[in-house]
């Protein structure tokens, strides 16, 4: 098993480099589409509908985290699987895979369409404009990208991390020529733009699952795979990713919708423009570390503590030079801004210098959860990830409303619980890092 393992290493070796290139050299094409679709989307919709928008897509993607952590948990343990050879094991975790997230699929749609009926969706989004048909086309949509979106743990599990870069760039092109040819025949219709970006990422699932379907027949997924026992394999550690992706879930994606109950839609407009433009940084950054959780998946597999410690060492080098751009960024944002939306927008004072932060952070955050990730050792991210957001909502409404500070207080914030998680669970893995690989080298 060893010799195996070595051996699957050292081939994945340069297979790595060229997976991390190709993954970066995805994201200039992402940020050229996303320079021109972000005011051609706001343009089409206007501030209101736009704020409405972004605020609508927080919450439809609040789906893609009740999955139990099943995909998350199934990356590992396929990555675990192909990594000896198992192609039996490989099929039935896919299938229960498959199953499992299909039955959740169809409970959250059939359980959202009552609740979209009853609830006052007017009142929750502050606005007079028509929600209900958007919301209704939207969770119906991302329901099925759902199950489909097993693609990219496929793809991530079979080392082809970088395809799920050209997922990303082929949605967001298809996306941005619907918009485009929205705009020839009117403006401001939400429900069009729902029904675009939904069966966008719709088709480009179909496409790529059909890929990997191709490519290795094995993980075509059969009912009569499915084992529960399987399951409990899967869910054993990825429960405990379903807990730390609802504690990211209220940290970061709750702020649209605080921001738009406290001060209305249109303040999600220059709030959300700002997260997109910073995000550019960190796109490119998670760009390059993706393809690595299963290669730290396998070299945990393999004990390889001193390649885990050595990449993430290099990886912990990058933070002032990201630092340092990001800086930059805060500098030129305003003029960049101008030139790029076609427009001024009114920005909350200290909204621009704190989303740099929010980023840098969320970076710094993102080595280290991808190794604990990789590595199965979830626990740390647990217990501060879930203190992080328990006290997220009454800080973003105690600095944005009741100091004054508006947006700028809402994603504060949002940078304090990020702090406050990020220091602990950086010197806990490396102190982890460093007892496993004297452990190992006392047992050898």
């Amino acid at each position: 098993m060893k010799k195996k393992l070595a051996l699957i290493r050292n081939a994945q070796n340069d297979h790595l480099k060229r997976s991390m290139l190709l993954s970066i050299l995805c994201k200039p094409i992402g940020m050229a589409i996303s320079f021109f679709y972000t005011p051609v989307l706001l343009n089409y919709l206007g501030e209101e509908a736009y704020g409405i928008w972004s605020t609508i897509l927080s919450i439809i993607n609040w789906i893609n985290y009740f999955d139990v952590g099943i995909g998350q948990g199934l990356r590992n343990t396929l990555a675990r699987s192909i990594a000896v050879g198992d192609k039996t094991k490989s099929q039935q975790s896919v299938s229960t895979g498959y199953v499992a997230i299909s039955v959740i699929s169809g409970g959250l749609f059939f359980v959202s369409l009552p609740l979209i009926g009853i609830l006052d969706i007017s009142a929750i989004f502050n606005t007079d404009l028509s929600v209900k048909p958007v919301l209704l086309v939207s969770f119906f949509c991302i329901c099925i990208n759902f199950v489909l979106s097993l693609s990219k743990t496929l793809l991530y599990a079979t080392h082809q991390a970088e395809k799920v870069g050209f997922m990303i760039v082929l949605t967001q092109g298809i996306n941005l020529v619907g918009i485009i040819l929205l705009s020839l025949f009117g403006k401001g219709n939400l429900l069009a733009v729902a029904m675009v970006i939904g069966l966008s990422g719709i088709l480009v699932n179909l496409i790529f699952t059909g890929q990997v379907w191709h490519k290795f027949p094995y993980l075509i997924p059969n009912i009569k795979k499915y084992y529960t026992s399987e399951l409990k394999d899967i869910c054993n550690v990825g429960i405990k990713f379903f807990f730390i992706q609802i504690a990211a879930l209220v940290l970061y994606s709750t702020d649209n919708m605080i921001i738009t109950s406290l001060f209305g839609p249109a303040e999600v407009t220059p709030y959300h423009t700002a997260y997109a433009f910073f995000g550019i940084v960190h796109g490119l950054f998670g760009a390059m570390i993706a393809p690595l959780w299963s290669e730290y998946t396998v070299a945990m597999a393999q004990k390889d503590y001193k390649w885990i410690k050595k990449t993430v060492y290099n990886l912990d080098k990058t933070l002032p030079f990201i630092s340092m751009i990001l800086l930059i960024g805060t500098m030129a944002f305003e003029p960049v801004s101008r030139i790029w939306l076609h427009k001024n927008l009114a920005y909350t004072k200290g909204l621009i210098p704190c989303m740099a932060l929010y980023y840098f952070l969320s970076i710094w955050g993102s080595i280290y959860s991808n190794v604990l990730n990789g590595m199965g050792k979830v626990n740390l991210q647990l217990i501060f990830g879930g203190a992080s957001a328990i006290l997220n909502i009454p800080l973003s409404i105690f600095w944005g409303r009741n100091c004054g500070m508006g947006s700028a207080g809402v994603c504060l914030a949002t940078v304090i619980c990020m702090l406050g998680s990020n220091l602990p669970i950086t010197i806990s893995t490396h102190r982890m890092l460093d007892s496993l690989e004297v452990s190992e080298k006392s047992n050898i």
